[in-house]
């Protein structure tokens, strides 16, 4: 095992500084722990609440968390990667060791909620990144923005031999992949048959709308406010992509699907996308919220009388479970499920981090935009 290693980090100083490229040293891998060479990290909107003061960790941090890259140490007790091996990083960092852990329920995690989402911290609440004068640095959630990453194994997943494609590209995977398939698989259990309607095209949209049709829905109907984003949703295998905004959605999405859709995905998560969800499905189908609505206010059933009589499924979805379902993920990529450059629709060098993540909130963004180290 090596010392600490130099490396350099985007560090969010506060809403008005934003990020900065700051160096900073890496802990030596720990016992369950693994470092990576980055190779690129997905801009998430949800970041882009974090750089507008709505995060849980207090500045200076560091966030980003949906990497691609290469293994370069392992700490012990590590057996599944080796240094050299490429490899996908869920955003879910389980612990391996909680009640929630032990019983599947990785997404449950009480450790990774406490410790890095809220706290910044790793499980044994110290920092794994240090400023130039010693100062801990803290990390929201795996803190990827930096060159080497520090990660528990349990989030690192080695990429098949014959993987499809670039290594920088597998990273949208590790949050807008995992949480569709946690989506489409866990939370809606879609199966063969099922009509579908997906409320938002952006990354985890998409890819609802690819593994729907690989699960075997017999059609998806998108729906986004942009003319861009529901072009980019016909690529992923939607049926038609309609107007969000349309005063005739629910007739044209059912005039589609031939019915009212068994499962609505709602992916952007505020009031009225909720409404609207509510009102397109039909009876005895299930609305699956995948969107996190930030500031947008709490949601509301419109009629509670009609969404009983009608026997709709209301079901929150976070996402896959990391262990069982980032192999499953992967195996669909590869089965042609769909391909994670299809996703990418802007990149941006490391350097040029702070402008993707304002691209990405000024809406210049479709799918996702990949910083690339």
């Amino acid at each position: 095992m090596t010392g600490r290693r130099s490396s350099v980090a985007a560090v969010f100083e506060g809403v008005e500084t934003g990020l900065r490229l700051r160096p900073v040293e890496v802990a030596a891998p720990q016992e369950g722990e693994v470092l990576l060479e980055v190779a690129a990290c997905g801009a998430c909107h949800s970041d882009v609440h974090k750089l507008q003061g709505h995060g849980t960790v207090a500045p200076p941090c560091v966030f980003g968390h949906e990497l691609s890259g290469t293994v370069t140490e392992i700490g012990p007790n590590v057996a599944h990667v080796r240094p050299g091996n490429p490899v996908v990083c869920s955003f879910l960092v389980p612990c391996g060791r909680c009640a929630a852990c032990a019983s599947g329920a990785e997404d449950e995690c009480a450790p990774f909620r406490s410790a890095m989402q809220r706290d910044g911290v790793r499980f044994d609440g110290s920092c794994r990144y240090r400023l130039p004068d010693g100062t801990g640095l803290r990390a929201s959630g795996m803190g990827g923005l930096v060159r080497h990453v520090l990660l528990p194994a349990t989030a690192v997943f080695p990429l098949p031999s014959d993987w499809p494609g670039p290594l920088a590209d597998a990273a949208v995977l590790g949050c807008a992949g995992l949480t569709a398939y946690g989506a489409v698989h866990r939370a809606a259990r879609l199966t063969g048959g099922d009509r579908v309607v997906v409320i938002g095209a952006g990354g985890v949209g998409l890819c609802i709308v690819a593994l729907a049709r690989h699960a075997g829905a017999v059609d998806t109907v998108a729906t986004d406010l942009r003319p861009d984003a529901r072009r980019t949703a016909v690529g992923f295998g939607a049926a038609a992509a309609l107007d969000g905004a349309e005063a005739r959605l629910a007739d044209l999405a059912r005039a589609t699907l031939g019915k009212e859709p068994d499962v609505v995905f709602d992916t952007i998560g505020t009031p009225s996308t909720l409404k609207q969800a509510l009102q397109l499905v039909g009876v005895g189908g299930r609305v699956v919220v995948t969107g996190l609505g930030g500031t947008s206010g709490p949601g509301t059933i419109p009629d509670l009388t009609v969404f009983v009589r009608r026997k709709v499924t209301l079901t929150g979805s976070y996402a896959g479970l990391p262990r069982e379902d980032m192999p499953r993920l992967l195996d669909a990529v590869r089965a042609g499920a769909f391909q994670p450059a299809q996703l990418i629709s802007a990149r941006y060098p490391f350097t040029e981090a702070a402008r993707a993540y304002a691209d990405v909130a000024h809406g210049r963004v479709v799918g996702r935009a990949l910083i690339e180290y």
